[in-house]
């Protein structure tokens, strides 16, 4: 139910964002705009690339798992780290 209900509201928030450009375009100046954009495009790019590197650098390479008693185990089952 939740990916669907994701998946709608993404076409709700894709519909919204597409129709509130064409709203800008019709109100306001279009150097503006397309200003605005570019500079809106190059701030995501570069918070994008950021967050790429952070994940890469910091990310584990596995998820730890957890078995019923709360203990860390790998993929196989075998208890890595006793809960303390």
């Amino acid at each position: 139910m939740f990916r669907a209900l994701r998946r709608y509201l993404n076409a709700l928030l894709i519909g919204f964002i597409i129709t509130f450009v064409i709203y800008l375009f019709v109100r306001f100046d279009p150097d503006k705009i397309i200003t605005g954009i570019v500079i809106s495009t190059v701030g995501g790019v570069a918070l994008l690339v950021l967050y790429v590197y952070l994940d890469r650098k910091f990310a584990s390479p596995d998820p730890e798992l957890y078995d019923k008693e709360g203990n860390v185990v790998n993929r196989d089952g075998k208890v890595i780290r006793v809960r303390s």
